[in-house]
């Protein structure tokens, strides 16, 4: 017979092993956030999870809650509630206890984190606590479809375009689905409702990226012409190291690096031109990060930069992936097939590469309508 006595405890790191500690309380009578007993006194411990604690004869029941106290006390309550009842006879289904957020979200956040990039993860855990803010419900079973839909409609309110209103929808079904355990087709919104016009990609004209290149430091001229001339991502560029251009074979090498992985997982040998090659050279070349702050530090503000930049050159709608979009524009206009600019770029699937192809192609067509309409006038 089971142990109607459920606790809570916190595992710590102590003298550089994990133990279980008891959660100090508070005034009120409830757990105190990271503060554990510790051999007669009483430290402060932010690492490690809440768990609960209760005995089913001589096998002791552990149950990892998660970072959060107050989910760890919910589901100690619940579960004495439980055993209590099965203890009196009362008949219990396991259905009829219902599946809380509180209870299942940190476990599937430290999941999402251990097998997913760290850029993805802070995505999906913004978006899952968005999304729980908005419906203010934390039994799973009362959340519905129209909830999901709800969201996406709210997000785009607030200024959200329709596709990434639609993705946002989309990870919070990931996570019921998951937690729900539901089989495939049965989740409660599909792609087909985060559907969403794609507008081509924007690109720079020759006249813009003269007029934006002007007013750039020397500084400001690597970081862009790097944009351009290789179609980094934002991150790919603020991750490299000076040990990543090899100006013997004239290439960059987009590798991980701790804490960070590329977006497909997959580190990629970009070629780049002699006249970029000759921009990167006069960069400092020790040190971690090839664009770095004065203080050493790792640079991230090519996107203020690029706004501050465009605004001196009177250049609209300037951001840093507009130059990655250019880049395969360029290439596709000067005949590089589309499987090498897939592999440049780094894409997954083609489908993802062909959008840039009816920019690239939109030239040439109008050349060829100038040619024969111009020739009429």
């Amino acid at each position: 017979m089971a142990n109607r006595s459920v606790t809570v405890w916190k595992s710590v790191k102590i003298e550089g092993r994990w133990k279980y500690c008891k959660p100090a309380l508070g005034k009120n009578n409830k757990i105190r956030p990271d503060w554990v007993h510790v051999n007669g006194s009483v430290q402060h411990h932010p690492e490690g999870w809440y768990y609960t604690h209760h005995r089913e004869g001589s096998k002791h029941i552990w149950k990892k809650i998660g970072p959060d106290p107050a989910s760890a006390e919910r589901e100690a309550d619940y579960t004495s509630a439980h055993l209590h009842a099965v203890a009196v006879g009362v008949p219990v289904k396991p259905e009829a206890f219902p599946v809380m957020i509180s209870h299942t979200l940190a476990g599937y956040l430290e999941e999402y984190r251990l097998s997913k990039r760290d850029a993805s993860y802070r995505l999906m855990k913004q978006t899952l606590e968005e999304f729980l803010n908005f419906t203010n419900k934390n039994y799973i079973e009362r959340i519905t479809r129209l909830d999901l839909l709800r969201y996406k409609s709210w997000l785009i309110e607030r200024g959200r375009t329709e596709r990434t209103a639609g993705n946002k929808m989309l990870r919070c079904n990931q996570y019921l689905r998951a937690v729900m355990r539901l089989e495939p087709g049965k989740e409660l919104v599909t792609e087909k409702d985060a559907r969403y016009v794609e507008a081509e990609p924007e690109v720079f004209s020759q006249a813009e990226l003269d007029k934006f290149f002007a007013v750039c430091s020397p500084f400001q001229r690597a970081i862009f012409s790097t944009f351009l001339m290789a179609g980094l991502r934002k991150q790919e560029l603020e991750n490299l190291a000076p040990g990543d251009v090899d100006y013997t074979a004239g290439t960059i090498t987009v590798r991980a690096r701790p804490g960070w992985r590329p977006k497909t997982w997959e580190e990629r040998v970009v070629e780049i031109p002699s006249d970029l090659l000759e921009v990167l050279k006069t960069l400092p070349q020790d040190g971690a990060y090839l664009f770095r702050t004065r203080t050493g530090r790792k640079y991230s503000h090519a996107w203020d930069d690029c706004q501050n930049i465009a605004k001196r050159a009177g250049v609209q709608g300037a951001y840093p992936h507009k130059f990655r979009a250019t880049y395969a524009t360029k290439l596709l206009q000067s005949g590089v097939d589309l499987k090498t600019v897939q592999k440049l770029l780094g894409h997954k699937n083609l489908e993802s590469t062909m959008r840039y192809l009816a920019n690239a192609q939109s030239i040439a067509v109008r050349a060829k309508m100038d040619a024969v309409w111009n020739n009429h006038s």
